[in-house]
């Protein structure tokens, strides 16, 4: 249930359609009309000043939580320091394209746009990034064998360590940064470059008390005019909280979730980016709750109501990108992640009230941000684990369910050396386990197209698509003589392009270091202020860097069907295989429905298929082990593709796994769509057979059930049953969607009736309606289970 206030936002915030903002963008130009050589970081943080004391601020009717990141409810702003370019070339498109559309709230803001981007043409980010990339690079990624991550937002992927954060307030971090300011015993190029990063960490948090205290004057300013009574006493109250917050401690639970709002708000403002989690909410807020409760400051209502307008204010901040990853990460996603449950640094189950409270808060508030992840373990008691099961069975695609017996082990495996810190993780991004507040994590290095290195290694390196020698010479078909022979040529076209692709992600996030500094962002991450460094620089305890691939399953059935038809049943040979497949079938319809029916695919717990599975993965995630990225952190895989699996499949002709020319890659870490016929204890079964700790960013699995199987008490134990089972078998972890296809048709044709239908797209939730059609289909397309049999 949610209260009409709640209600209110909720219906604001549905129906007020998105608009692009230009006054980030015009002040952003401004500031870097004035001339001056100081260095990069101080001008980055000067510039953060900027924005933070010049932005236009509001305070919405009906709200109690403020800041936003644009003039205008639900609006988005441009960065075009980010990259003007792919701006100019898609302005046009903005309002009409096929997802992720937005308009202009006035012509004139358009043309605005234009002449700033004009004015910033060939000086952005990504163009300076383009112009170190070879041609070669640039040409792999157009033709959809590799993406290029982080050219047009920045390289930080942040989780602060708030409950220390709020402990301390900004005014004694100030102080402690002084301190190590007064304390410099003498000067060279390191100190100085210490001496610059912590004034300029000065500059930005002193930067974010003022804003807080121009929203403090504001709300002082609207209650003088107010006659409700209520409204006239929220406005107050946000007044007096932002006075006292960010600079001082919170006292109680309202103060802390402005606090940490300011903080990720001014995140998005400081840099164009996502991935900006919370952690693990229920236990460093849980002193605030108990506080106000056993003080009888708040109810447990008042409670919920809080958290349910925090839920809808963390969806009302979205990104403006491009045509491609519009469509990539269709739906408005920011991966923002709120993690729940698990145990705590003893060991211990660590759920709590407040872990229950926020299950309801977002059982009533029914928003896509953030996506919420809950840790499972076998100490999880049972009344919890049940609200997470009736939150799945309602079909609200989540909460995505992470199994700590898994997360832990590889969280040590990633690198970190203290199994308290490890216990505490939480999900950044997707999937990403990570130590809150003590890690810089990249979550993308770009996707590798693993099919499209198949599709290689069958033309010795050649692209079909394009007559492009992109690969090594690996061997002609007719010279392969075994199935060893050709996993020898495929993984040194994989080798190849993983070397190939980090080369080139890795002279962009050197450029990062030099060029793009997030300095408030550095102050709230462990080790930064010690060290005197920013994020970009090592300055966290922990790095890592996240490379992804698509097609896993793709490739392990077109492998298992080249193994089983060319070399056990000897039915035809490579060469005939590959011209069968440059012809996309035609004329060989028998072998097309026999390569996708008569031969084993990847999620029907089928050995051979699965073994194939995991010698790919095992052996990409080898070679990534082998490089460092530009902070001396590691390379660590991932299996996900977000929506990327449309957009890579255009360029990938048939496959022998019997997929044709153009159609989708498998989605993620999931089974190709339709191809698990033998139920999802199976489908975990086949990923429990992968060596999961080598793929230390995570797996991502999507699941479908029919409502009808997962309705009432039968359903509650059928996917409790599920749940456990799948984690019991080295299930990383999964989410699921609950909602049938004559649903999902209906709200095709009838979109206006269906504007509340929430489906799980991949590492995140969006709304249905506002999704690309082909993602529509493809989610369709998932294998809609019946049964756990």
């Amino acid at each position: 249930m949610a209260s009409k206030k709640v209600e209110f936002l909720k219906s604001r915030l549905r129906n007020t359609y998105p608009s692009i903002s230009v006054e980030r963008a015009r002040l952003v130009t401004e500031f870097y009309r004035r001339p001056s050589i100081e260095t990069p970081i101080s001008r980055k943080a000067h510039m953060l000043e900027y924005l933070l004391a010049n932005m236009t601020i509001y305070i919405n009717p009906e709200s109690i939580f403020v800041g936003d990141h644009g003039e205008r409810y639900r609006s988005v702003p441009a960065y075009p320091e980010w990259g003007s370019n792919w701006i100019l070339e898609d302005i046009d498109t903005f309002d009409h394209r096929s997802t992720d559309n937005m308009c202009w709230a006035k012509p004139e803001d358009k043309e605005e746009l234009i002449a700033i981007c004009e004015e910033w043409k060939g000086r952005g980010f990504r163009e300076v990034v383009d112009s170190h990339l070879t041609e070669e690079m640039k040409q792999a990624s157009l033709d959809g064998l590799i993406t290029i991550g982080s050219r047009i937002v920045s390289t930080a992927s942040h989780m602060p360590n708030y409950g220390e954060v709020m402990k301390k307030g900004f005014r004694r971090m100030i102080g402690e940064i002084q301190e190590k300011l007064d304390s410099i015993p003498h000067y060279d190029y390191v100190t100085q470059e210490q001496k610059d990063t912590w004034e300029g960490m000065l500059v930005t948090l002193k930067a974010a008390v003022h804003f807080a205290h121009r929203y403090a004057e504001l709300a002082e300013q609207m209650s003088q005019s107010e006659a409700d009574p209520i409204r006239k006493a929220e406005l107050n109250r946000i007044a007096e909280t932002c006075w006292r917050v960010p600079e001082l401690p919170p006292r109680t639970f309202y103060e802390a979730m402005q606090f940490f709002w300011f903080i990720h708000l001014i995140y998005q403002i400081e840099n164009a980016g996502h991935n900006h989690s919370i952690g693990r909410f229920d236990q460093f807020m849980y002193p605030y709750f108990k506080h106000d409760i056993d003080a009888g400051i708040a109810t447990e209502e008042d409670i919920v109501e809080m958290i349910q307008c925090m839920l809808i204010k963390w969806t009302e901040i979205f990104e403006l990108r491009d045509h491609i990853e519009a469509e990539a990460y269709a739906g408005f996603p920011m991966w923002t992640n709120i993690t729940i449950g698990g145990i705590d640094e003893e060991g211990k189950n660590a759920c709590n009230r407040l872990t229950h409270l926020f299950l309801d808060a977002a059982d009533g508030a029914e928003t896509t941000q953030p996506a919420i992840s809950f840790r499972y373990n076998k100490k999880i008691d049972e009344p919890t684990f049940r609200k997470v099961l009736q939150l799945i069975q309602k079909g609200l695609g989540q909460p995505a369910v992470f199994n700590d017996e898994i997360n832990i082990p590889r969280v040590l495996a990633n690198g970190c050396n203290d199994i308290r810190e490890a216990r505490n993780y939480a999900i950044e991004g997707c999937v990403e386990a990570q130590v809150p507040g003590k890690t810089d994590f990249r979550p993308v290095a770009g996707f590798i197209n693993i099919l499209k290195v198949l599709e290689l290694t069958m033309h010795n390196g050649m692209d079909p698509k394009t007559g492009r020698q992109f690969g090594p010479e690996t061997g002609c078909m007719e010279e392969m003589d075994s199935m060893e022979q050709f996993m020898e040529a495929y993984k040194k076209q994989l080798s190849y392009i993983i070397d190939f692709h980090l080369n080139a992600y890795g002279i962009c996030s050197a450029l990062h270091s030099q060029i793009c500094p997030t300095v408030f962002a550095s102050t709230l991450v462990d080790g930064c202020i010690e060290k005197g460094r920013i994020l970009q620089k090592d300055g966290a305890k922990y790095s890592s860097t996240s490379t992804f691939i698509s097609g896993v399953a793709n490739v392990a059935d077109s492998l298992a069907v080249i193994d089983q038809v060319v070399f056990r049943q000897k039915r035809m040979t490579l060469k005939e295989m590959t011209e069968i497949l440059d012809q996309n079938f035609e004329g060989n319809e028998v072998w097309h429905q026999m390569f996708l029916n008569k031969y084993e695919h990847f999620g029907n717990d089928s050995d051979l298929v699965d073994d194939y599975c995991r010698r790919v993965v095992t052996y990409c995630a080898d070679e990534n082990l082998k490089h460092r990225d530009s902070r001396f952190g590691q390379y660590e895989l991932i299996l996900l593709n977000q929506t990327y699996n449309i957009w890579q499949g255009r360029v990938v002709g048939a496959t022998p796994d019997g997929r044709l020319d153009g159609e989708p890659l498998a989605n993620n870490a999931s089974p190709s769509n339709g191809m698990d016929r033998s139920g999802p204890t199976a489908v975990g079964n086949s990923i429990g057979k992968m060596d999961t700790l080598m793929v230390p960013k995570g797996v991502l699995v999507n699941h479908k059930f029919d409502p009808a199987v997962a309705r009432g008490e039968k359903g509650l134990a059928m996917l409790e049953s599920f749940v456990r089972a799948y984690c019991d078998a080295g299930g990383q972890h999964l989410q699921i969607n609950v909602v049938d296809t004559e649903t999902l048709r209906d709200a095709q044709k009838h979109p206006e009736n269906y504007k509340h239908l929430m489906v799980r797209v991949a590492g995140y939730s969006a709304f249905f309606i506002e999704l690309d059609p082909r993602v529509q289909e493809n989610i369709i397309g998932r294998t809609e289970h019946g049964s756990t049999c």
